[in-house]
């Protein structure tokens, strides 16, 4: 044999050898013997092509059943186990919680300081906003989701945490006075993981590490806050067209923790979840399951960062999670001890309806006949009723051509009349229709935001006491009330 053959050969096995224990190092375990009538709630993702799902049940702590279903990397065909690492979303939104509460018994802030205590660069509004609202929804804030697609931001628009104070920074007005409502906030959480890091000395990541991760053995668990790291065992988020086309929606861009973007696994959830509700109760427990409460004290069926909801007379505590294709839950059956973690990267599966599911075949012996009640946040904004559409002129609609400008959106639209039709530039992208939907009043419709959906906007247009147009004022949801100004 040649030398050099002979230093090839021993090379190869080398690299076989090297290449069978990083193998044998990533190798995927489950829980349970195969049950059938489980796997068949997830068996139109068990199939080749198709992303999925991983599922972990614990009783009491204990892993009862995890198992992996579908693809989690549609380029290279790698499949999902339980140890794949997914974008939980609003999962997160507990976390911070937790974080906030563990400051606060350490008497490093109180949930009743203003916010601006902690960023004094956000604008008093009136009412103050404590920390309190912002963790129980009650805040009144307005959505960042729904501002930076406003302001011509697309969604692949490299957001940050400056960025989002800088943002609400320039906000004129709340949603209603802080305590009177309750409507989900993503941007209260984003907002909340900035106090953690000025009353902590920590970033929301490095502080879940210290406090969370590390203690709790979720070795495999971080806030995604780093585009650039790799990630082991990451899954890549789907979304379907409406032909059950499935198209690559994730955004590796939006690495800013706070409302979501907490990277782990259902196991790693549930080892959080026997921390949180096991027989030793963390010192954060009773604060973590204090209900919250409006000013008239009405409670809101929100603990913090938690929902708590019931499902056929079982008490059940859980948060659900959305973003850029992937879907989860993490459910915990109070009184019955078990805890069902389920993460998804198809953008069209209900992680909530699949542990309901799950739930029904482990404690059907406990469940009242005929009862599914089940308790819901909505994250959806309101909607805006559309009276029937006028059909003005090119001459009527020149009237209101020229440029608008936003200090709270740092947004300049620019109208101009095309043909017979009223048009609108934000920044460089390109031209949208204005619809008028009465006198005075238009809609305009933005292209679909994978973060936040359609977006639609509602103009009402100002004018002086000499009848000439002065600005307008923009809403969108439940962010009403954007203030342009005509520029000269």
């Amino acid at each position: 044999m040649h030398a050099r053959n002979a230093v090839a050969i021993v090379v190869m096995l080398a690299v076989a050898v090297g290449c069978g224990r990083q193998q044998a190092s990533h190798r995927t375990t489950e829980v349970g013997d195969d049950n059938p009538a489980i796997d068949a709630v997830f068996a139109s993702w068990d199939r080749p092509g198709s992303p999925g799902c991983a599922l972990a049940v614990t009783q009491d702590g204990k892993p009862l059943y995890t198992r992996g279903y579908g693809y989690a990397n549609l380029d290279h065909d790698i499949p999902i186990t339980p140890q794949t690492v997914f974008d939980v979303g609003s999962v997160t939104k507990q976390f911070v919680a937790a974080s906030i509460s563990m400051l606060e018994l350490e008497g490093k802030l109180s949930l009743d300081d203003d916010v601006r205590k902690w960023l004094p660069e956000l604008p008093d509004l009136g009412k103050p906003v404590t920390l309190r609202h912002m963790v129980y929804h009650t805040s009144g804030l307005r959505d960042y989701l729904t501002l930076f697609p406003l302001a011509g931001r697309d969604h692949y628009y490299p957001i940050s945490h400056a960025r989002i104070l800088d943002m609400m920074s320039r906000q004129r007005a709340l949603i209603f006075p802080p305590g009177e409502r309750h409507l989900y906030s993503n941007t209260a959480y984003m907002l909340l993981a900035q106090v953690v890091e000025r009353a902590g000395g920590k970033t929301l990541g490095e502080f879940a590490q210290e406090r969370m991760f590390e203690p709790l053995g979720m070795k495999d668990s971080q806030m995604y806050d780093n585009r650039e790291e790799i990630i082991a065992r990451r899954a890549t988020g789907y979304d379907r067209h409406a032909d059950d086309d499935i198209r690559m929606v994730h955004n590796y861009n939006f690495d800013v923790a706070g409302d979501g973007q907490l990277y782990t696994t259902v196991e790693d959830l549930l080892r959080w979840d026997d921390y949180l509700h096991g027989v030793r109760k963390p010192a954060i427990h009773t604060a973590m399951l204090t209900e919250g409460r409006l000013d008239n004290g009405e409670p809101t069926k929100m603990a913090r960062g938690l929902v708590l909801g019931t499902y056929r007379d079982e008490r059940t505590i859980y948060h659900t999670g959305s973003s850029w294709g992937f879907q989860s839950v993490l459910m915990r059956f109070v009184d019955a001890g078990m805890g069902i973690a389920i993460a998804c990267n198809d953008g069209f599966a209900d992680p909530e309806q699949l542990a309901y599911r799950v739930a029904d075949y482990y404690l059907a012996d406990r469940f009242s006949a005929g009862n599914d009640e089940r308790d819901r946040v909505d994250e959806r904004t309101e909607a805006i009723d559309e009276s029937s559409s006028p059909t003005p002129g090119s001459r009527q609609l020149a009237e209101f051509t020229g440029a608008y400008f936003s200090a709270e959106l740092d947004a300049t639209y620019r109208f101009a009349v095309v043909g017979d039709r009223l048009l609108v530039r934000i920044g460089q992208d390109p031209p949208l229709a204005v619809v008028p939907v009465a006198d005075d009043r238009f809609v305009i419709s933005f292209a679909e935001q994978a973060y936040s959906g359609v977006v639609t906007a509602h103009l009402a247009f100002d004018r002086s006491a000499g009848g000439n147009l002065s600005g307008f004022s923009l809403s969108s949801g439940t962010e009403r009330g954007l203030v342009f100004e005509k520029q000269r």
